[in-house]
């Protein structure tokens, strides 16, 4: 209400004053443009115009006199036209925006009391103003610091910087302090002479900078970009930043709008320079705006004056007099119009609120940063006093990356390694196709389903170098997959690609995919078939011999010293007390007998008593004590050598031996590992690997997988655990050994500050949540291209275990067994011998045939109810019935002949008693002869 009420009795003031003086008085002021200057007379007199139809209060109206001048180094033309507008009277001086020339006009309108008013950009060691400067345009030092602000928010830890001018240079140069000497190269390059820039941007190309600071001319920008879009750096990746404060620019979307680069420039203007562009039907730069608010600014801060003029106690004559430049006449209301315009005034038109310090530098302003991104402008964040302000959240980013990622095609780049990516056989339709060739793996069905749930096209390709990525420390390059991410030739690259610090510092990875570790792979020790006389291993043939020796020795030693040794002369008959002979029970077959008992740890019946044979046998077994329990003890170990597997167990065992030579691909991330590895078995084993001769690096995989299966366990390849697991899977010869070395995972790789990365990552996690991941790799390593053997070679591998290993089978104590057959197929023979020669026997004494005398012994034999059998007793010379019962084969035979000849005489229970004492003599005759 207040403010409604000054402003008509401003009003009524004004109207009255106008009154008294007649017709409204006519300010003159001055321009400067240079060139034709078409634009900026435009703009100011459609300023003159809206003020003319807009005006509510004052009592001036506004005369423009415009100068053109060509710009100069010396600034001659300039101080011309200044002298020219002094000469017109004008109250204020607008221009001109070279730097050649405007420090001389400033000069000249100070030395004058007329304000100056610029609207161009000042370096930042040009910010001191002339005593009646305003410059509308914010300070060099602000702008400058927007840029590196901006740089540090997106964030590019290296860029190249392209700049046209000595003044674009300026502008850039906080930028440029932001990156000392131990942080990434920035390369600066100036545009040079044009109009063609093209050698410039191909050098561009080349050093794989997809980060690009460009200040060049307005008129200047879009025929740059042009030609950078020619030598193909306006795709996807790149990221440009404009530095002047002229977006948003429609120029760059109309030449552009087709593009996926991203760009992003910073500006006053907001959407408001669309009015001034349509009612002029002009491109508008931030200069002409600024000029169009510095005429209004001018205006606002006269009429204020004007104002505070009427209550003053010594009024001032506004209306400017001509001047001179040679003379030292001043403008009488300058002073105070500058001083108005610093400190009392404020505008909020179309490059926003200004507001003054009393040097005259806006100290009030908004630079938003604006993208171009998806054919359109955003606003990402504004610059103010306090800082960056952003502007767009997190989940407006991700939905435009999102909408981004729909309509592009991919490039993915891989190389051919078992399961992930592999050719298939011609007759079948499944897999992608590259070159007329088709292709599958588990890479192919990774990006397949990443591709389903973020909705992208892809396209794969081959690495032509056939490399992972690996950094020469030579030529300061990457080469594969890391090479073809850096030329930005590709969008991402699978396969077997390990994450690690270096590879990190030169693309980006997602979440790994695949966690995995270190790990050795080698042959399966080849299991020879056991000996069959494996028992007889725990000695050699020496000591056998030796033992048999010694065996013989103490057996003969004991039989001769036993015949000289009293002691072991015993009664034959106890119950005699004047014996006619003794009679030594270590003959010669017993003493064998105590000997070979002791060995096998059984004993005997016969035992020594005299001294000097007890010291041979208590020294005798002691020696079968000791050579006993050794061969007990190795006979465990040598029967289950065979079944313990190979004797290399994990990186220390390989470490600490010879025989058995290790490696690992060249150039890899595990060779990487081994070479900058801190630990002590490590260093000593990436020592072995760089001093064995032939080499033991392999080109690929596939090549050590190779080397292990050829040279007969006496090569172990060190590689990533999935593709050892992958290799086992399919060759019942392989197996890993030992635990990991370490822990790593495989990702996708991404060009560096991809805005994919977050998007793909969380794929990835969505998918291992799923347990897609988990299906693929069963699919690709447990069912995919195995053979039947293998995978019945599997199946009876998951069912064995360790015990299992340990066991013994019959072809390890076969031996044993033989031993034992033969043994007892030699003890038959001796006893059919013995039989038979106890047949000859029978028939001689019972003077019968032979084979009547073999049946007799044979009937007898086999009747397994018979417990006694009859003593033989030898036959007179006149034979009798009685002597041929002593005399008889056997009892059978005995009992017949009794019955035939004594039949008559006695009768039958006298033969049985007979019998009776015949088997009772027949004892008594064997404890005898024992």
């Amino acid at each position: 209400m207040n403010e409604s009420r000054n402003a008509a009795v401003i009003a009524i003031i004004l109207a009255l004053t106008s009154h008294c003086h007649g017709a409204m008085n006519t300010i003159k002021i001055g321009a400067i443009f240079h060139g034709n200057g078409e634009v900026e007379t435009a703009v100011l007199h459609h300023a003159v115009k809206q003020i003319r139809m807009h005006r509510t209060t004052g009592q001036f109206d506004l005369e423009p006199i415009i100068k053109t001048v060509e710009i100069d180094t010396d600034g001659m033309g300039a101080a011309a036209a200044a002298c020219e507008l002094l000469a017109e009277g004008v109250a204020a001086i607008f221009g001109p925006k070279s730097a050649y020339t405007r420090s001389v006009v400033a000069s000249i309108a100070a030395h004058h009391d007329v304000p100056h008013i610029e609207y161009a950009w000042r370096p930042v060691e040009e910010s001191e103003l002339e005593s009646t400067t305003i410059n509308v345009y914010p300070p060099g030092k602000n702008v400058s610091e927007a840029i590196a602000t901006l740089i540090t928010a997106m964030p590019w830890k290296q860029f190249i910087a392209i700049y046209e001018t000595d003044d674009g240079l300026s502008r850039i140069q906080d930028a440029l302090k932001l990156h000392g000497p131990q942080d990434d190269p920035v390369t600066v390059r100036q545009l040079g002479e044009g109009p063609d820039y093209r050698s410039l941007f191909k050098d561009v190309a080349t050093s794989r900078d997809i980060n690009i600071l460009l200040d060049v001319e307005y008129d200047n920008l879009i025929p740059v970009l042009e030609q950078a879009k020619q030598v193909n750096l306006m795709k996807d990746y790149y990221t440009y930043i404009i530095s002047g404060l002229n977006f948003p620019d429609d120029r760059i979307i109309e030449n552009f709008k087709d593009s996926p680069v991203n760009i992003t420039g910073l500006g006053l203007m907001e959407d408001r320079k669309d009015e001034l562009r349509d009612a002029l039907k002009l491109d508008i730069r931030v200069e002409d705006a600024l000029l169009y608010d510095a005429l209004l600014l001018f205006k606002k801060a006269l009429d204020a004056l004007n104002l505070a003029n009427i209550d003053a106690d010594s009024p001032f004559d506004l209306v400017p007099v001509p001047l001179a430049c040679n003379s030292v006449e001043k403008y009488s209301a300058g002073r105070n119009l500058t001083e108005a315009i610093r400190s009392e005034t404020r505008v909020d038109e179309l490059t926003g609120p200004m507001e003054f310090d009393q040097f005259g530098q806006r100290q009030t302003f908004q630079i938003h940063v604006w993208e171009f991104y998806l054919d359109r402008y955003q606003t990402i964040a504004i610059q103010e006093n306090e800082g960056f302000r952003l502007t767009r959240s997190a989940q407006e980013r991700k939905d435009d990356i999102e909408s981004k990622i729909k309509i592009n095609r991919y490039k993915v780049t891989t190389r051919i390694g078992p399961p992930y990516f592999m050719e298939i056989p011609k007759d079948s339709n499944e897999g992608i196709v590259i070159k007329e060739k088709r292709y599958y793996g588990y890479s192919v069905d990774l990006i397949h389903a990443i591709s389903e749930l973020l909705n992208f096209d892809y396209e794969f390709e081959l690495v032509p170098d056939g490399n992972y990525g690996s950094y020469s420390d030579v030529n300061k390059t990457w080469d594969g997959l890391v090479r073809r991410l850096q030329d930005h030739e590709a969008d991402l690259a699978i396969c077997d690609l390990t994450i690690n610090h270096q590879r990190e510092s030169a693309v980006d990875f997602t979440m790994p995919f695949m966690n995995l570790g270190i790990s050795i792979l080698h042959k399966k020790p080849e299991t020879k078939p056991p000996d069959l006389f494996s028992f007889l291993s725990p000695f050699t043939t020496d000591v056998w011999i030796y033992v048999a020796t010694a065996y013989l020795a103490v057996s003969l030693a004991l039989f001769f010293l036993a015949r000289i040794a009293p002691g072991e002369w015993d009664n034959p008959h106890p119950c005699n007390p004047d014996p006619e002979e003794l009679e030594n029970s270590f003959n010669l077959m017993n003493s064998m007998w105590l000997s070979i008992g002791s060995l096998l740890q059984q004993g005997s019946d016969i035992l020594p008593k005299a001294p000097s044979i007890r010291m041979v046998a208590g020294m005798w077994w002691f020696f079968t004590l000791i050579m006993t329990s050794s061969y007990t003890a190795n006979l465990a170990a040598f029967l289950t050598a065979g079944k313990m597997g190979d004797s290399i167990t994990s990186a220390e065992d390989l470490a600490t031996q010879s025989s058995i030579k290790y490696g690992v691909v060249d150039g890899g991330s595990t060779s990487m590992f081994f070479k900058n590895s801190s630990n002590s078995v490590y260093q000593r084993m990436w020592a072995a690997m760089m001093e064995a001769r032939p080499s033991v690096f392999t080109k690929d995989n596939a090549e050590g997988v190779k080397r292990v299966l050829g040279e007969d366990s006496k090569y172990a390849f060190i590689m990533e655990s999935t593709s050892i697991e992958y290799h086992v899977a399919r060759s019942c010869k392989l197996e890993q050994i030992g635990g990991f070395l370490d822990n790593k995972g495989y990702g996708i790789a991404m060009p560096l500050n991809s805005p994919y990365r977050t998007l793909f990552s969380e794929a990835v996690l969505k998918l291992q949540e799923q347990g897609v991941l988990q299906k693929l790799k069963d699919k690709w390593w447990k069912e995919r291209d195995l053979k039947p053997e293998t995978a019945e070679c599997n199946k009876t591998g998951e069912a064995t275990d360790d015990s299992d290993e340990l066991e013994l089978g019959i072809a390890n104590v076969g031996g044993v067994f033989l031993v034992l057959m033969c043994g007892v197929s030699a003890a038959c023979v001796v006893a059919i011998l013995e039989f038979l020669w106890n047949v000859r026997k029978v028939a001689v004494d019972e003077m019968v045939t032979p084979w009547e005398a073999f049946k007799a012994e044979f009937k007898f034999a086999i009747n397994i109810w018979a417990e006694t059998k009859p003593v033989k007793v030898a036959k007179s010379s006149n034979r009798s019935s009685t002597s041929a019962l002593h005399t008889g084969a056997g009892p059978g035979r005995a009992a017949s002949v009794a019955r035939s000849l004594v039949g008559s005489f006695l009768r039958l229970d006298m033969i049985d008693k007979f019998e009776k004492d015949n088997t009772s003599n027949t004892r008594t005759g064997n404890q005898r002869n024992n």
